[in-house]
């Protein structure tokens, strides 16, 4: 069994190692980078928006959905 952990162990260093390399290098594709989402869901790693760093800017960038005005559907 302790083969298998160190396998494991050894994938999960891989991918994390991958994904972050094509991130740096901005070669990540659309689904990479749906694999890079779920890796860190699956990992349980979260962040909070902080102003000035770049998840800050992009939480700061996302309209206000309070203010969003929403159109009625269209009845067939």
């Amino acid at each position: 069994m302790a083969k298998t952990d160190d396998l494991f162990q050894e994938l999960h260093a891989g991918l994390a190692e991958l994904l972050r390399e094509k991130l740096v290098e901005g070669t990540i594709s659309v689904s990479e980078m749906g694999i890079l989402r779920q890796f860190l869901k699956d990992n349980q790693i979260t962040a909070v928006p902080v102003e000035g760093t770049p998840f800050g800017e992009l939480v700061s960038s996302v309209p206000n959905l309070d203010k969003v005005v929403h159109m009625r559907r269209k009845v067939a």
